[in-house]
C-alpha cells in the first residue's frame, strides 16, 4: 500500500467534503436558531387562533352585529365589560341596553354616543329613564327632518381609561357626536389609581394592557392569574358587598396625597388623549359637568392630618361631641363654635367640616355653608365622589382645546335649595334620580343646539319644543321605572360603604308591583316580561290607563315589535273605545306588520258593518301567516275562517263564505256558529 508522504497535499475531494459539511452544520445552526427564536411566537399565533376559534370568552367587541325581525343591526355588546374585569369582581357590569342603530347610515342620520359611567348608563334606572333616552326625544322632536340615534354606551364602574378605549373603537362606526360624562370613578374605576381592578407599574403599563385586552391569549392569562388571586383571597370580607365595594382597593386616599396627585394627573392625561382621538378624526366631542350630593351625603370617611397628635385628636374628638350635642337642643351657634375649632385643629378631616356646614346651612349662612360642604365632599377618604380640583381639570382642559362643555353642575345648582345639590336631584351620594337625568338632557339639548354641533342653527324647529311635562310624557317612564330605582338604590345603601355593618341584605316587597320588580332584578323573569306582567294587574283592576303606559313603555324600547302595541290596542278594545282601538291596530301594522292586529282590526269593522274592509284585513291576517313568519294557533285560524265567511256573506259572495266556513269547520268541526251559517247558505 502506498504511504501518504507527509508533505503530500489532500485531494480536492477530501477539502471540498470538509468545507460543505462545516457549511451544512453552520446552516443547520442558522435553521436551528431561527427555529428557537420563532417557535415562542408560533406558540402564541396557534394559541391565538385556537382560542379565537373556540371562541375563549365569548364576543368582547363593543358593537356586534344583531338580527331582529328579519334585520341586521348593529348593537351594543352587553358582555364587553367582561374584557375589563375578568374574574376580580363576582359581579361584572353589564350594559343596561343593547342599543340598536342603523348598519348602513343614511343621509339624514345623526348619530351620538354618550359614554362614561354609572352616571351616564343611567343607574339605578333603565331604558327609558337614563339621561340618553331623554336626550333621544328632544332631539327626535326637535329636529324632525333627521334620523336621531342616542345610543348609551354609559358603563358601571369604569372610568376615563375605559371610555378612552369605547372611543377608539367606535371610530369605525361614523359616529356624529360623543357626549362624555366621567371623573367620579378614576380612584375606585376598573384601572383607577386606588382599583381592585388595577395594573400596578404605572398609567404606560395600563394602556399597554389595555391594548392587549384584544388578545384572547392575553385574557387566557388575564383570567388564570384573577382566578388564582381570587382563591387566595378571604371571602368574608366581600360577602354583604356591592360592586361599589368591590372595586375598592385602598380605601382611604388622603386629600393631595401622592395617590390622590397621581390619579389628577392620570384623568387629565386621559381627557387630553380623549379629545386629541376625537379631534383627529374630526368627530365633534362634548363634555359634561360632574354632578354629586354635598348637602345630603355626609362623607364617607374622615381621616386626620398625619401631623394630628394624639392629644389634637382626642381635642378633636371632644369638640365633635360637643357640637353633636348643641345641635340636638338647637343651640346652632353653640355648635357652629365647635365645629369650627374641630376645622381648624384639624383642616383635612371631612366629617368637622360637613357638620359644620350643615348648622351653617340651617341658620341661613348660605355662602358659608356651601363652601364647608364641598370642603367635606373633597376631604373625604372615601372617593367615590370627584373634587373639585378634578372637576377644575375637566373645565380647563375644554376650555384650552375648544372643547364644548355642557354645564349640568350650574343646572343642578340653579334647581337646588340655595345652590346647594342634595336630595332633591341626586339619590344617594352622585347618582341623579328621574328628574336630575331629566334635567341632564335638557342640558345637553341645549348645548348641543348652542354650540352647532349637530346641524345649522337654522335647522332647529323651535316651534315644535314641549314644555318639560310633555317630555316627560313621551318618555313613558312610569311607577316601574321609579321601583326599580328605589329598590336597587335601597339594596345599594344597606351594603358597604353606607352601611358598615354585615347584616345580611334583604328586601321584602309590600305590594303587587314591588313583587314584579323585585323578580326582575332577581333575575327570575327579564325585564319585557316584568312590564307585562305589570299591565296585566294593572288591567285586572280596570286601570288600563296604566297598562297602556307599561306597554307602550315596552314599544319604545322594542321599536320594531307588534307585541307590545297589540296589548296597548286590547286594552282600549277592552274598555270599549274601539275608535282608538282601530288606530293603535295601525300603529301595530305599522310597526311589524302581523295577522293578529289585522284580526283584531277586522272584528270592530265587522261590528262596524264594514264587511269589506273586515274581509281584506282577514285575507291579510291570513296571507301574512301563509308567508312561514307568523303562525295563528287552530281556535284563531278557526275564527278568522268564519269571520271571513261571515264577511263573504254580507257581501253577497256566497260560494266564498261557504268555502271559508267549511275551512272553518275543517279546522273546528265543533263551531257551532259556523255550521248554522253553513246551513243558513244552502250547504
Amino acid at each position: 500500500m502506498r504511504r501518504k508522504h507527509r508533505n503530500e497535499k489532500p485531494s480536492a475531494i477530501s477539502v471540498t467534503s470538509t468545507k460543505e459539511t462545516h457549511e451544512l452544520t453552520a446552516s443547520r445552526r442558522r435553521l436551528f436558531t431561527l427555529i428557537m427564536v420563532l417557535l415562542p411566537f408560533l406558540i402564541l399565533i396557534a394559541t391565538e387562533l385556537l382560542l379565537r376559534y373556540f371562541q375563549y370568552g365569548g364576543n368582547l367587541d363593543l358593537v356586534v352585529k344583531k338580527r331582529v325581525s328579519n334585520k341586521e343591526y348593529y348593537a351594543l355588546n352587553r358582555s364587553v365589560a367582561k374584557r375589563y374585569f375578568a374574574q376580580s369582581v363576582s359581579s361584572v357590569p353589564e350594559a343596561i341596553e343593547d342599543d340598536l342603530f342603523e348598519i348602513k347610515k343614511s343621509k339624514t342620520t345623526k348619530r351620538i354616543f354618550c359614554l362614561g359611567e354609572s352616571t351616564m348608563a343611567g343607574f339605578p334606572y333603565e331604558y327609558s329613564a337614563t339621561a340618553p333616552s331623554f336626550l333621544h326625544d328632544r332631539l327626535t322632536t326637535l329636529l324632525p327632518g333627521y334620523n336621531i340615534e342616542v345610543i348609551n354606551v354609559g358603563l358601571s364602574a369604569v372610568g376615563s381609561f375605559v371610555v378612552k378605549d369605547f372611543i377608539d373603537e367606535l371610530m369605525s362606526y361614523e359616529p356624529d357626536l360623543f357626549i362624555v360624562y366621567v371623573g367620579h370613578n378614576e380612584f375606585y374605576g376598573a384601572y383607577g389609581v386606588a382599583s381592585s381592578v388595577a395594573i400596578k407599574g404605572g398609567p404606560w403599563l395600563t394602556r399597554l394592557t389595555i391594548s392587549l385586552l384584544k388578545f384572547k391569549t392575553f385574557l387566557m392569562l388575564r383570567d388564570a392569574y384573577a382566578s388564582l388571586q381570587k382563591k387566595l383571597t378571604p371571602e368574608a370580607s366581600k360577602q354583604n358587598s356591592s360592586l361599589m365595594g368591590e372595586m375598592v382597593g385602598k380605601q382611604y386616599i388622603p386629600y393631595n396625597g401622592e395617590v390622590y396627585h397621581e390619579a389628577r394627573e392620570i384623568y387629565r392625561e386621559n381627557l387630553a388623549a380623549i379629545i386629541n382621538e376625537a379631534q383627529s378624526h374630526s368627530i365633534p366631542i362634548m363634555f359634561s359637568t360632574l354632578v354629586s350630593n354635598i348637602r345630603g351625603q355626609a362623607p364617607f370617611q374622615g381621616i386626620f392630618a398625619e401631623g394630628t397628635s394624639e392629644a389634637q385628636r382626642d381635642r378633636w374628638q371632644e369638640l365633635i361631641v360637643a357640637g353633636d350635642s348643641s345641635t340636638a337642643h338647637n343651640n346652632l351657634t353653640e355648635a357652629i363654635q365647635s365645629y369650627t375649632i374641630a376645622t381648624r385643629i384639624d383642616t383635612l378631616n371631612a366629617t368637622a367640616f360637613y357638620k359644620l356646614g350643615l348648622a351653617l346651612y340651617t341658620t341661613g349662612r348660605y355662602d358659608d355653608a356651601k363652601i364647608a360642604l364641598i370642603r367635606a365632599k373633597d376631604l373625604d377618604g372615601l372617593r367615590f365622589r370627584a373634587t373639585e380640583e378634578f372637576q377644575y381639570e375637566l373645565i380647563d382642559l375644554c376650555r384650552s382645546q375648544g372643547v364644548p362643555l355642557a354645564r349640568v353642575d350650574s343646572a343642578f345648582e340653579m334647581n337646588s335649595p340655595q345652590h346647594m345639590i342634595g336630595t332633591e336631584l341626586i339619590l344617594e351620594h352622585l347618582h341623579p334620580n328621574i328628574n336630575g337625568y331629566f334635567l341632564m338632557a335638557k342640558v345637553f339639548c341645549q348645548a348641543i343646539a348652542q354650540c352647532n354641533l349637530l346641524v345649522q342653527p337654522t335647522e332647529w324647529n323651535w316651534n315644535l319644543d314641549k314644555r318639560d311635562a310633555e317630555y316627560m310624557e313621551m318618555s313613558t317612564v312610569t311607577n316601574f321605572d321609579r321601583e326599580v330605582g328605589r329598590i336597587k338604590v335601597e339594596l345599594l345603601t344597606k351594603r358597604w360603604p353606607f352601611n358598615t355593618g354585615q347584616t345580611p341584605v334583604e328586601f321584602t316587597p309590600t305590594n303587587a308591583t314591588e313583587s314584579i320588580v323585585f323578580r326582575y332584578l332577581q333575575g327570575k323573569i327579564v325585564w319585557s316580561d316584568a312590564r307585562y306582567s305589570l299591565a296585566d294587574y294593572q288591567a285586572s283592576n280596570k286601570n288600563y290607563e296604566m297598562a297602556r303606559k307599561e306597554c307602550l313603555a315596552i314599544a319604545k324600547v322594542l321599536h320594531y315589535s307588534y307585541q307590545p302595541l297589540l296589548r296597548v290596542a286590547d286594552y282600549y278594545r277592552t274598555e270599549g273605545r274601539n275608535e282608538e282601538a282601530k288606530a293603535a291596530y295601525l300603529r301595530c301594522i305599522d310597526a311589524e306588520d302581523n295577522p293578529y292586529a289585522h284580526f283584531k282590526l277586522a272584528i270592530i269593522l265587522l261590528e262596524e258593518e264594514r264587511a269589506a274592509e273586515a274581509a281584506r284585513e282577514i285575507e291579510i291576517s291570513f296571507a301574512l301567516e301563509n308567508s312561514g313568519l307568523y303562525k295563528l294557533p287552530p281556535s284563531a285560524a278557526a275564527s278568522g275562517r268564519y269571520l271571513l265567511g261571515v264577511s263573504y256573506a254580507k257581501l253577497g259572495r256566497i260560494p266564498e263564505a261557504k268555502r271559508s266556513l267549511e275551512r272553518a269547520l275543517a279546522i273546528n268541526p265543533n263551531d257551532n256558529d259556523a255550521k248554522q251559517l253553513l246551513q243558513q247558505l244552502g250547504q
